[in-house]
């Protein structure tokens, strides 16, 4: 039996627009990332979808709907996709990161299966 595993990062929200850390912070879709979400259903949903797992955050339910609705399938949540914790790094800007945490954030740049941000 072979499964296909389809990954999809969710639509554009403000913090991906000025390219800041919201991990935990649960900011809604832009227009544009709901446009992204709407497409996404639009040219995907002829796949054999069986099952959507999602992370219970906001942005990730917006994008997942439009595909759930056009399919019919329920939006099953696992607490386990949710985005890591950016500790002390949330809501804030690379550059802010650096000059505040350089030392941790060049190492998590370096290598961040193994470097955390500071406090995540």
């Amino acid at each position: 039996m072979t499964v296909k595993l389809y990954f999809l990062r969710h639509g554009e929200t403000t913090y991906n627009q000025q390219r800041g850390y919201c991990g935990n912070l649960d900011p809604e879709l832009t227009e544009n990332g709901l446009k992204m979400a709407e497409q996404f259903a639009q040219s995907y949903h002829n796949l054999p979808w069986t099952a959507v797992f999602i992370s219970p955050m906001k942005r990730t339910i917006a994008t997942a709907k439009p595909l759930c609705d056009v399919v019919g399938l329920e939006m099953q949540f696992r607490e386990g996709l949710k985005e890591i914790a950016y500790g002390e790094w949330e809501g804030k800007l690379p550059q802010t990161v650096n000059e505040n945490y350089h030392d941790d954030y060049v190492r998590w740049l370096t290598d961040p299966g193994w470097n955390a941000p500071t406090g995540g």
